[in-house]
């Protein structure tokens, strides 16, 4: 058909690969001559069969996965982790699919079931996703705590800090620090920032160690204030919403399954050499590379960010809509209860703009004043 389509009717390849809904590729493949034979089956096994490798393939499979399991610098089993390996040993071979891989761990039973995720919420409740990874800035980086970690012999918890992109390149990076605290965010951070690159927009839980105080009203924190002060925009997620961070959530579930319970840590000592071992392999599975230009940027107009649900609250028997910014009701209208909006707070206007987006456009609904606690312009002056 697609032979005919050019060849007879002269329509073009791309809009034929367009309208059939097939890659240009293929439109190519089946319109070098106009009498091609169409029988011919270059693919080296049966047609209607599941391909079939070598034996010798299965093997060179399976004696990959239990090197990478018996290799205490190693901390990533899985199929990709096992193409990456065959690429490495076997530069003059085409590596098997991912699918294959897989495949054959499965009948070894060495492939754990995921569990199968719903989607959809989000989405249907405005979450303002694309807002923040394509019009806020090019690089977000997500942090979170991990705290409440114990080792035998020794009382006090262990914390640790995390570090994650969501697109490429992506990367996944932890330290242990003292404890769950803005210093340790700040000195934690700004090491991060010579190490590896200095993101546009870092999205934050609602944590008193980044958001600051929990009664005062409109308050800038010290974290606020040091993200600033690097040009970068941050972002609060919504609070007791963990999905609002999935990428941070999601490489803080491979922490502890692939470090943390992976091991029986006698020694701190023991831990931070390990741990700088995962984050070595981490870097290898992902394929981290840092940015040549490590996102120099210019002075931005200083904004911080605030995805929110909106709630309803019942006072005098009448039922009001509201979301909260730094101890702050804001009314919203009623329409609004369960869906998510983005609050810009602009420190040089002391205004906050809000914002509700829906397929991918976002919308003014309010703008109101938002003065600057006075105990924080007398603290801070980057705005």
């Amino acid at each position: 058909m697609v032979n005919e389509l050019y060849f007879q009717h002269n329509i073009p390849k791309i809009k034929i690969a367009r309208d059939m809904k097939v890659s240009r590729n293929f439109v190519t493949k089946w319109t070098q001559s106009t009498h091609q034979d169409f029988t011919v089956d270059n693919r080296g096994w049966e047609k209607g069969k599941v391909r079939k490798w070598e034996k010798e393939i299965k093997e060179k499979i399976t004696d990959i996965r239990l090197s990478l399991e018996n290799d205490s610098f190693e901390f990533y089993l899985g199929a990709t982790a096992i193409q990456q390996e065959w690429r490495r040993r076997y530069p003059d071979e085409v590596s098997p699919p991912l699918r294959t891989i897989g495949k054959y761990l499965s009948e070894l039973g060495l492939v754990q079931k995921r569990k199968i995720k719903h989607k959809g919420a989000a989405k249907y409740l405005c979450y303002p996703e694309h807002t923040i990874y394509n019009q806020l800035g090019d690089r977000v980086a997500e942090i979170d705590f991990i705290g409440k970690k114990y080792i035998h012999g020794r009382s006090e918890p262990l914390n640790f800090i995390g570090y994650s992109f969501k697109k490429e390149p992506r990367l996944r990076y932890y330290k242990r620090i003292e404890g769950q605290t803005t210093d340790s965010f700040i000195t934690e951070t700004d090491k991060f920032f010579g190490l590896f690159e200095k993101p546009d927009v870092i999205k934050l839980d609602n944590g008193l160690a980044f958001i600051g105080s929990a009664s005062g009203k409109r308050n800038i924190s010290r974290s606020m204030n040091f993200l600033l002060e690097n040009n970068v925009i941050p972002v609060f997620a919504v609070p007791r919403k963990p999905f609002t961070q999935a990428s941070i959530e999601g490489n803080n579930s491979v922490f502890s399954k692939k470090f943390w319970n992976r091991f029986d840590f006698k020694s701190l000592k023991e831990i931070d050499d390990k741990l700088e071992l995962f984050n070595q392999s981490s870097q290898k599975y992902t394929g981290y590379k840092r940015p040549e230009n490590n996102h120099q940027k210019r002075n931005l107009t200083p904004k911080i960010y605030f995805i929110r649900q909106v709630k309803e609250v019942s006072e005098n028997r009448k039922n009001e809509a509201y979301v909260n910014v730094l101890n702050v009701n804001i009314p919203m209208l009623k329409s609004l209860v369960n869906y998510y909006v983005l609050s810009e707070w602009n420190l040089n206007k002391e205004t906050l703009s809000i914002y509700f987006e829906k397929d991918k456009i976002r919308k003014l609904i309010r703008k109101i004043d938002f003065k600057i606690n006075k105990s924080s312009k007398d603290k801070f002056d980057v705005f």
